[in-house]
């Protein structure tokens, strides 16, 4: 997870996915990740509800998260592209476990497309990767506002999913995806932590999954964490689940209590994510 770049002086106490040295292999078909055994808390995710999430390498190794939105795009967070060569990715679909080459697809990245309000302001963390051959993976459906409103008010229960690090301190990524459950926190919450220089109610979901079962030092909830970013944030719905966020940044630790997630709003991006 990355923070917002509207006031760096936070950024040395905010996680940052992109900068982490984690090792994990190369997704190609002779090698697997070297992980242990992402998200913090939680457990193994159920592949069939999570058809749409994907892995994104760079250069070899776990870059970021991100969902099938289209057979040739790819929803991710702007600090997972923002200064990025798109030809050094790859992405995996459909590979719940990466040590499984015999699963999925390994498709390139002709191009991708930051939100151009995080190259000026860090406002929308969300991109969108243009894969090089299609997909056969079922998309994800987008929140519209107002299936966002209905969805993402104080209390509501969302899920998220990713192969990033299973420890607070952002180390240890997964081999496998797992997810976990995120209660949506007030906007109050986020703002006591990370002040308006960083979050900003109108683009922004506070989410923080229940506390853990855990006799260390910290009290840590279940979380999102470094190699989730650009992950979906899913609410199930009437009609199916719809993204309703992408992971955006968190604190130090991932799980405080006093810092929780924050999500890229999908819906206050759609023209940008929608647009050909």
């Amino acid at each position: 997870m990355k923070p917002s770049r509207r006031n760096p002086s936070l950024l040395a106490f905010l996680a940052c996915a992109c900068a982490c040295a984690l090792a994990v292999a190369a997704p190609s078909a002779a090698a697997a990740p070297r992980a242990h055994p992402s998200i913090v808390g939680g457990g193994r995710a159920d592949p069939a509800q999570w058809p749409y999430a994907v892995a994104i390498f760079r250069k070899g190794h776990l870059h970021c998260g991100g969902s099938v939105i289209s057979p040739t795009r790819i929803l991710t967070a702007g600090h997972c592209v923002d200064g990025f060569n798109a030809a050094n990715f790859q992405v995996i679909i459909g590979r719940p476990d990466l040590r499984n080459p015999a699963l999925g697809q390994v498709i390139g990245v002709s191009s991708g497309q930051v939100h151009p309000d995080f190259e000026q302001t860090g406002l929308h963390d969300v991109a969108v990767l243009t894969l090089a051959q299609p997909t056969t993976a079922t998309p994800i459906a987008l929140a519209t506002p107002e299936l966002s409103a209905a969805t993402t008010f104080p209390g509501a229960r969302l899920r998220v999913a990713g192969y990033g690090a299973v420890n607070p301190f952002g180390v240890h990524l997964s081999p496998f995806l797992r997810s976990t459950i995120e209660q949506v926190r007030t906007d109050q919450r986020c703002l006591k932590a990370y002040t308006r220089d960083l979050f900003a109610p109108e683009s922004m979901i506070c989410a923080l999954g229940a506390r853990r079962k855990h006799r260390g030092r910290f009290k840590i909830h279940t979380s999102a964490c470094s190699g989730d970013s650009g992950g979906p944030l899913v609410a199930d719905t009437a009609t199916g689940p719809v993204e309703v966020g992408t992971v955006s940044y968190g604190g130090a630790l991932c799980g405080l209590p006093g810092a929780p997630t924050v999500y890229s709003s999908v819906s206050t991006s759609l023209d940008f994510i929608n647009a050909p």
